[in-house]
């Protein structure tokens, strides 16, 4: 079979698989479902021409239905943005995601060939809340997809259309101006040959006491320094981007453009412990593939078992002071959230102290993951940008872990053979079962008309 054949199969059985969804989708929810009954009649004023009335309860920006009118307006004539259509506008986005996950393979791991690329980047597309979110009108799809798109811009220096793009990722969801910060940080660290970063800025793996990880820094900012005029040329697209951003959050008088009450910022920081379990569950087979077994193990010395203790001590601290209970959570018995946090919610939250352990080791295989492949400061970003689109959300949503995850996925050594198939068959056990509840055990609410049905 040819080089490109086998890609191509995968593109074609992929769009085939999502056009089936999305017609069964319709067939059993024809009307506009949980948030889409915001964004669907968004769209359709923008169809009729009405660019002006703006539902109060939507918090994001309007990019969702701008490209979804665009993309309706090529057919040439007055689109008809029925509930099918506008969802159907939402599967452009799978395929920007696909093609931004293999570049970004290319620049991350150049010793992968163009299949094994292609491979990877067909399993990772099928992370369960990102599938299943592209058959509804939400703006996951296109969040993503332009924040991978930018970062893979940058990775190929053209730092004027990363910027364009992370300004168009920003009109998707707000928070993804932490993200475009990232893009820049990452950038300016491989502004370093090679060896000299190396001498300061070793990979996560070879550090031993926090005093390398303030060494590392003070070595990039002497190569900052040492290099101004290629940081500012490198620099002013982002810093234009957030400027106006800051702009825009002046005029709005906050970040949310609406419905304020219930998206107010907190110091959520048990989101951390949550994006570390659900994100060592979904890769577990790809850390097993990617990270050898002594790595995983720790050595238990004395140090290591201070540091377990101090750990420990530190995360349950911050689950009994910093644990936020949105009222959306304890509510809506729609989403998996609910049941997760009553499962750990019983017994006096018991089984929430016992997820510190597990979010403890989790945290550690995905260090791992990454420490192999990437330096402190590649990490030291990456964290500091999770933490700041995480910790001040007050409400768990497993939406919010999708571009975190997908970077983390990126940038880990890549698992081949059957731990990548062992993967995919995890994500398609998911997505199998998820959109089956969603389809198929719908259920009825007392006080409201209505079906109601199980999701994310």
């Amino acid at each position: 079979m040819s080089r490109m054949r086998i890609p191509v199969i995968l593109v074609v059985v992929h769009l085939v698989v999502l056009i089936i969804l999305a017609r069964t989708w319709y067939s059993a929810q024809p009307q506009s479902y949980m948030d889409e009954i915001f964004h669907v009649p968004q769209a359709q004023r923008y169809c009729q021409g009405d660019y002006w009335t703006w539902d109060p309860k939507l918090t994001t920006p309007p990019a969702l239905y701008v490209i979804s009118n665009l993309l309706l307006f090529a057919t040439g004539q007055r689109p008809i943005c029925s509930t099918l259509l506008l969802r159907l506008t939402n599967l452009i986005y799978p395929f920007l995601t696909l093609y931004a996950l293999v570049g970004l393979l290319k620049e991350l791991h150049p010793r992968l060939n163009y299949q094994e690329r292609f491979t990877a980047a067909a399993v990772v597309i099928c992370l369960p809340t990102l599938y299943f979110f592209n058959l509804m009108y939400y703006t996951d799809g296109g969040s993503t997809a332009f924040v991978l798109i930018s970062w893979l811009a940058a990775k190929r220096r053209h730092h004027f259309l990363a910027a364009l793009g992370s300004a168009v990722a920003v009109t998707f969801r707000q928070t993804n101006i932490i993200w475009s910060l990232f893009i820049l940080g990452t950038t300016l660290l491989e502004l370093a040959e090679p060896e000299e970063r190396r001498h300061y800025d070793p990979k996560a793996a070879f550090i031993r006491t926090p005093l390398q990880l303030v060494n590392a820094l003070n070595g990039f900012i002497h190569m900052l320094i040492s290099r101004i005029p290629i940081v500012l040329v490198i620099s002013i697209p982002y810093f234009g981007l957030l400027t106006a951003f800051a702009t825009f959050v002046k005029w709005n008088g906050g970040i949310v453009l609406g419905d304020r009450s219930n998206h107010v910022p907190t110091l959520h920081l048990a989101q951390l412990l949550y994006f570390s379990a659900f994100t060592a569950g979904l890769s577990i087979f790809a850390i097993l593939g990617a990270v050898p077994l002594a790595r995983l193990l720790p050595k238990f010395t004395l140090r290591s078992w201070l540091f377990i203790s101090m750990m420990t001590f530190t995360l349950t601290l911050c689950i009994r002071k910093f644990t936020v209970v949105h009222p959306f959570l304890l509510a809506d018995n729609r989403h998996y959230t609910f049941y997760i946090w009553k499962l750990l919610s019983k017994h006096n939250g018991v089984l929430l102290y016992a997820l510190v352990p597990f979010s403890i080791v989790a945290a550690w295989f995905c260090w791992q993951a990454l420490a192999t492949e990437q330096t402190i400061l590649w990490l030291a970003v990456y964290g500091i940008a999770t933490a700041l689109t995480l910790i001040p959300s007050p409400l768990l949503e497993f939406r919010y872990f999708i571009i975190p995850y997908l970077i983390y996925r990126l940038a880990m050594r890549q698992p081949r053979g059957v731990w990548l198939a062992l993967e995919f068959i995890t994500y398609t056990i998911i997505n199998a079962f998820t959109i089956w509840m969603f389809l198929k055990r719908p259920f009825r609410w007392a006080h409201e008309e209505g079906v109601q049905r199980f999701m994310w």
